[in-house]
């Protein structure tokens, strides 16, 4: 292959990856936007829907090692374009729900869906970077954080002018199957000799937790922003579209942003100051008096949480054996992914038990706990 086609390859391999990772986010921030209007369509309370939201995640989990051994047999050729396509199929169907129990069956579907992407899409991408020896995972997950952007304020403005959740949704689909049958050919990346598999250390165990906080603070908030400032605030559902973006641009700025402060800040160091930050920007959410106030705090809490999986991703790359850097990201995104299953109906369950803001205020003790014991695991002081 010629210079000059190896460089339109990787520019098309970069555009297919990026292009993934931004369809993905348009559909949870416009799912996010969508949630009011598909909370009153099945009838759920505060705690049923959190229960329902968590079904997503409970799915996903299981299909995550199964899709990994898809793409590390087929590769991101066959598997990326496959997944992308069985996920436009599973985005709708939550729209069509009209009671609890088919939301629920909707979302486990969706989580399907969801859990074959996420692992495909970052395998491809960790895979692309092999290929090239460059980085391209921030990127990707900017885009990510832009897609959930553009989704949630597109669907609370469709929603304004009277769209149905099935029709954003609908949309929604139609965009990840163009993006699917668009995908190029990718390169494989060289087989690497694998390490003998070994008990997980404390190391990933603990990265594994303070991942799986940070996971649960962004979903949660991502989940239930949209609700606390219809309801609670009394905005408009333009108005309530805007929090989910907001929180998601703020994400994909500091990610940008983070990129360029890692090579100049210890990791210890802007782990803590961002879980900090993320512990602040939840409060402000939680105890706002208007919507403004609460956008502005969305804010803050997106600049926080926008850098912590990167740090703790990067951490794990750092100190994993040759040949284990990808089965040890894995096991942390699996531990991880526990806090998308506990934040919803953690929120769910408090905001039933007390109110919705002192829900969203308890996640600032997350972020409180993650900017103290983070610093410590990544500066070697704590230990088994």
């Amino acid at each position: 292959m010629t210079v000059r086609g190896e460089a339109g390859l990787k520019q098309s391999e970069q555009r297919g990856l990026v292009l993934a990772f931004l369809v993905f986010g348009v559909f949870w921030g416009a799912w996010a936007a969508s949630l009011p209007a598909v909370r009153h369509q099945v009838g759920a309370s505060d705690g049923q829907l959190g229960l329902a939201l968590a079904a997503i995640a409970l799915a996903a989990v299981p299909v995550m090692p199964f899709a990994g051994r898809i793409v590390d047999r087929y590769g991101a050729q066959r598997a990326l374009p496959a997944s992308l396509l069985l996920f436009a199929v599973t985005v709708p169907l939550p729209a069509l729900a009209h009671s609890l129990g088919t939301l629920v069956l909707a979302l486990v579907l969706v989580g399907v869906g969801t859990g074959s992407l996420d692992l495909v899409a970052n395998a491809a991408t960790a895979a692309w970077e092999r290929v090239e020896r460059a980085k391209l995972m921030s990127v990707a997950h900017g885009a990510f954080s832009a897609g959930v952007l553009v989704g949630s304020v597109s669907a609370g403005l469709a929603r304004q002018g009277g769209a149905s959740p099935l029709v954003i949704l609908g949309a929604v689909a139609v965009l990840t199957a163009v993006v699917g049958v668009t995908q190029p050919p990718y390169r494989r990346a060289p087989s690497e000799e694998v390490a003998p598999k070994g008990r997980l250390p404390w190391f990933l165990v603990g990265v594994g937790l303070l991942t799986a906080g940070a996971f649960l603070c962004e979903d949660a908030i991502q989940s239930w922003s949209s609700l606390q400032l219809e309801r609670g605030l009394d905005a408009s559902p333009a108005v309530s579209g805007l929090g989910p973006g907001l929180f998601a641009g703020s994400m994909a700025v500091g990610r940008l942003a983070g990129g360029v402060v890692a090579n100049r800040v210890r990791d210890s160091v802007l782990l803590g100051t961002a879980a900090l930050t993320l512990a602040i920007g939840a409060v402000v959410v939680a105890v706002a008096g208007s919507p403004a106030v609460a956008l502005l705090g969305l804010v803050v809490a997106g600049a926080g949480t926008s850098v912590l999986a990167p740090v703790l991703y990067s951490a794990v790359g750092a100190h994993a054996a040759p040949g284990r850097q990808g089965a040890d990201l894995a096991a942390v995104a699996v531990v991880g992914y526990v806090g998308f299953v506990a934040g919803p109906p953690l929120v769910g369950a408090i905001s039933a038990a007390t109110s919705l803001p002192i829900a969203l205020g308890s996640l600032g003790g997350i972020g409180l706990l993650i900017a103290v014991t983070g610093p410590l695991l990544l500066s070697g002081k704590m230990s088994a």
